[in-house]
């Protein structure tokens, strides 16, 4: 069958994010149907490059991954939903073909977003075998469910890591194809250089508010090590990747895997600089020294609130002795450290959120981003933090004090303006790390 891969996906602050996830499903279908992909990140006209797609295609299923159902300013999600909303309008009204949905914003409300949308099918969870026995089952003249749902395992059915060798640790994620990187738009790589990798999918923890596990199972699966920098060193021979960003929900956990990862990168000469997501939980100097070694730049953490009080609410498997000890041991091995923190949630009050920025100020990380707490996910009534007001009204007098605070959704150092300097200065890697450097070398002049 022709097969027409839409990423839906127009963010580009703080810099625009390779669609991994629809190339990963056009991997996996390719081998059997003809498939292209249409990326309208950089389309002036959304809706008439899809047209222009479908004329010269005809494709006979058409595949459209939602990435996000809010903005990175975290401003609500009723402007997608309504772009989401004309996208498959627009693609009804030029195609007869079978209209699916996919992708993580999409998994998080499944039910609602397929009939809100108006699509014939959707995908929920991995989309790299489900979508491929839905265009299989189409194929063959069947009629697959509304609603298709992606294995957390096809090679071990509980999802449990399977050792090989002391060096080498495979799981179904080794058996998929690799992501089509040959159809990704070269403009990604051309803004700041960073290419996304994925190391394992899945978390375990419990965090009150997170939708990683409802995405991606609480089983732990992760790659082989040797296969993840095989990867890494392809990537640093393509023109105009810099970096690479391991986009895991936590690179570090399990605290083995991460460093067996580091160790292949450093056999390999580190051939890219990266950076990645991070959890106070497990860190330690064996494993960040590593980090350091195989090209670790800067680590974005989720350390969440600044009291013992909130951790306890929020069901974070560590304290504030760790968070603090996190930003010392990145500090001693010369890597940048972004950390966020979310407040308003569980009816968190204003004074209450005082003490995290009391806490901030204290730690005095590289970059601290704060965020009004907002809750997407389909097993909760859409909601915004019951002080959120307040809160971004303490934030709005606050953060411009700080050089290193960064407040998205009140454009508090995030927006236009640092993208256009990004590209004017032609500054490689993302864009945080920037900022964050110039911060560290003003810390370090004052002493």
């Amino acid at each position: 069958m022709r097969v027409l891969l839409v990423s839906a996906n127009r963010e580009q602050l703080p810099s625009p994010v390779v669609p991994l996830g629809v190339l990963s499903v056009a991997a996996a279908v390719r081998a059997r149907h003809e498939v292209r992909v249409v990326d309208l990140c950089f389309e002036d006209e959304p809706h008439a490059a899809v047209h222009a797609a479908i004329d010269d295609f005809d494709p006979e299923v058409i595949g459209v991954g939602l990435r996000n159902l809010h903005s990175n300013a975290y401003d609500g999600c009723e402007m997608l939903l309504a772009t989401y909303g004309a996208l498959v309008a627009a693609i009804r009204a030029k195609s007869r073909a079978v209209i699916v949905l996919g992708g993580a914003g999409f998994s998080l409300q499944p039910t609602r977003l397929v009939e809100l949308l108006g699509a014939d099918h959707g995908v929920v969870g991995e989309g790299e075998r489900a979508f491929a026995r839905l265009v299989d089952a189409l194929a063959a003249g069947e009629t697959p469910p509304r609603l298709l749902h992606g294995e957390a395992s096809l090679a071990s059915p509980t999802g449990e890591i399977r050792l090989l060798r002391t060096s080498q640790i495979r799981s179904d994620l080794d058996l998929l194809a690799a992501p089509a990187r040959d159809l990704v738009d070269p403009r990604y790589y051309a803004f700041d250089g960073t290419d996304n990798v994925q190391t394992k999918r899945g978390c375990a923890f419990s965090c009150a508010y997170c939708d990683y596990p409802d995405l991606e199972g609480r089983k732990v699966r992760v790659r082989s090590p040797a296969a993840i920098a095989d990867e890494v060193a392809g990537r640093a021979k393509i023109p105009g990747i810099t970096h690479a960003f391991f986009v895991d929900s936590v690179f570090n956990v399990p605290p083995g895997h991460a460093l067996a990862v580091c160790e292949e990168l450093i056999a390999r000469g580190s051939p890219l600089p990266w950076v990645c997501y991070g959890s106070p939980v497990a860190f330690d100097d064996k494993l960040v020294a590593a980090m350091a070694r195989a090209g670790c730049q800067g680590v974005e953490i989720g350390s969440d609130s600044g009291t013992e009080t909130m951790l306890k609410r929020l069901r974070k498997p560590f304290t504030l002795a760790d968070v603090v000890r996190t930003r010392e041991l990145f500090v001693e091995h010369g890597i940048l450290d972004a950390h966020t923190f979310v407040l308003g949630a569980m009816d968190e009050t204003v004074e209450e959120a005082r003490e995290t920025l009391a806490f901030v100020d204290r730690l005095d990380p590289d970059i601290a981003v704060f965020i009004v707490f907002m809750e997407d996910r389909e097993s909760h009534t859409i909601s915004r933090a019951k002080h959120r007001a307040a809160l971004l009204a303490m934030l709005a007098e606050e953060a411009p004090k700080r050089p290193g605070w960064v407040v998205p959704e009140l454009g508090v150092r995030f927006g236009a303006k640092l993208t256009k300097l990004v590209l004017r200065q032609k500054l490689r890697g993302p864009s945080w790390l920037h900022l964050a450097r110039r911060r560290r070398a003003s810390v370090v002049a004052a002493e």
